[in-house]
């Protein structure tokens, strides 16, 4: 299970610093959707570390091609540049521990066709759309940019380490509102920015 794992990892040195190797390495078994859901916590439940959602979201389209390969891949040697501190680790770990247990009991085996095969690549390509979403960089103080998508990623790596469907289903669904969310802020941007256009206009004419 998830928690277990998590647990794993609640005690790390504080002073020590990993690489995504060592960290996808730690994770053991199924590592890479272990990973994914680990980088993707501090977005699930706000934690003050900031300027992290480019090299989070660059991380996990590293990962997701991994999942969506039919035979086993080594993450790339420059991957050895993005670390990640004991602290940090530990911090994610302990913040986040008693939601996953409760999530955990929600997870099952069920309609594991759809963790497989053709559905796990759309999964896997939905993912990798997601991580787009998220790595943009969108100023924080509009909120939900960075939330909806690791939501919709944390539901699909759920789906495929626990075999279950229906996670893989929500995690359609989410990564469908992730981008509807993102048109909604561009169509209110570029509508702001047309007044803010015209009203510049009209002064200049009148003055």
């Amino acid at each position: 299970m998830v928690s277990k794992r998590l647990e794993a990892i609640k005690d790390i040195d504080p002073d020590s610093s990993l690489t995504l190797r060592q960290i996808d390495e730690i994770f053991g078994e199924d590592g890479a959707p272990v990973t994914i859901l680990f980088l993707c916590l501090p977005f699930l439940f706000p934690m003050p570390i900031p300027g992290i959602s480019t090299a989070f979201g660059f991380a996990i389209i590293l990962l997701t091609i991994r999942i969506a390969s039919p035979k086993p891949l080594p993450l790339p040697k420059f991957t050895d540049r993005i670390t990640l501190s004991g602290k940090v680790m530990a911090q994610i770990a302990e913040m986040s521990l008693k939601h996953i247990l409760r999530v955990e009991k929600y997870l099952k085996p069920r309609a594991s066709y759809l963790t497989r095969g053709t559905s796990k690549v759309l999964a896997a390509i939905a993912m990798i759309l997601a991580s787009i979403a998220l790595a943009l960089p969108i100023p924080p103080v509009i909120p939900l940019t960075n939330t909806i998508p690791a939501i919709a990623i944390s539901l699909f790596a759920l789906g495929i380490l626990m075999r279950d469907g229906v996670m893989v289903v929500l995690g359609h669904v989410f990564h469908l509102a992730s981008w509807i969310y993102f048109a909604s802020i561009a169509g209110v941007a570029f509508a702001f920015a047309n007044e803010a256009i015209e009203f510049i206009r009209n002064w200049l004419a009148n003055n």
